[in-house]
């Protein structure tokens, strides 16, 4: 009795083993199956149709009061100015930061005293006219602006030429997945994952132009001034696809 017993035993452990390991190869085989993965890369260069630009006027005064009045008239003279060769439909100005602060000075015994105060207003101006960046350039430099913080093109439409370039790329992959499998007798049996991604590298300039009044006390400076040169160049928009497809 106690050997049919036993010989039951080990014949259900034998069959539960047969189970477990039929379930592990039956995920296996799916794995196994086989998979295709593929990546590509599309870059298209486009003209900017937005162009940012950010103007600074800074000074300084013994007082505080002073140094912001002095700022604010010089600042609201280019604002004005600005405002007089811009379009309601194409541009924006407004100003972004104002600030006035302390300026010290130590001596040298190691005591710090204010030596007079600095004022600083920023005035930010987008366009979509990409052509008049450089009217913006001279009439604010030439109505007191003493530096720019960065000038930066960029596109407005972005996201739009991101989806019209997503389709073909995934399409391309498809095709040349299925192309692959064939040639090895297999076939496409579903997308497994689909990874994608859109990048622009957007034109930066950072610099400072100098008004035409800090140009002309140079006296090394004869010479007519000429308009600032501006070129926008291409902004290159990266689309990438990355994509993984069953085979069977």
């Amino acid at each position: 009795m106690k050997k049919i017993l036993t010989l039951a035993i080990l014949c259900l452990m034998i069959n539960s083993s047969v189970l477990s390991s039929y379930a592990v190869t039956g995920t296996e085989t799916k794995k196994e199956a086989g998979i295709i993965s593929l990546n590509n890369t599309i870059t298209k260069e486009i003209e900017p149709n937005i162009a940012t630009i950010t103007f600074a006027v800074e000074n300084t005064a013994n007082e505080a009061k002073k140094a912001a009045s002095e700022n604010n008239e010089i600042s609201n003279k280019i604002i004005n100015a600005l405002k007089a060769i811009s379009s309601t439909q194409t541009d924006t100005i407004k100003t972004t930061n104002f600030s006035v602060r302390p300026v010290y000075t130590t001596s040298a015994t190691g005591k710090r005293t204010i030596k007079n105060y600095m004022a600083v207003n920023s005035v930010k101006v987008e366009t979509k006219d990409i052509k008049k960046v450089a009217n913006f350039i001279d009439t604010a430099i030439s109505n007191g602006a003493n530096r720019t913080d960065n000038l930066n093109y960029s596109l407005q439409n972005e996201k739009t030429i991101c989806r019209e370039l997503y389709p073909s790329l995934v399409k391309e992959l498809r095709l040349t997945a299925s192309e692959i499998a064939t040639a090895t007798g297999s076939s496409l049996d579903g997308l497994k994952q689909l990874n994608v991604s859109c990048n622009t590298d957007s034109a930066v300039s950072n610099g400072r132009f100098y008004s035409k009044s800090m140009v002309a006390m140079d006296a090394m400076s004869e010479a007519p001034i000429e308009p600032t040169p501006v070129e926008a160049g291409k902004i290159k928009i990266r689309v990438y696809v990355n994509a993984d497809f069953y085979v069977k």
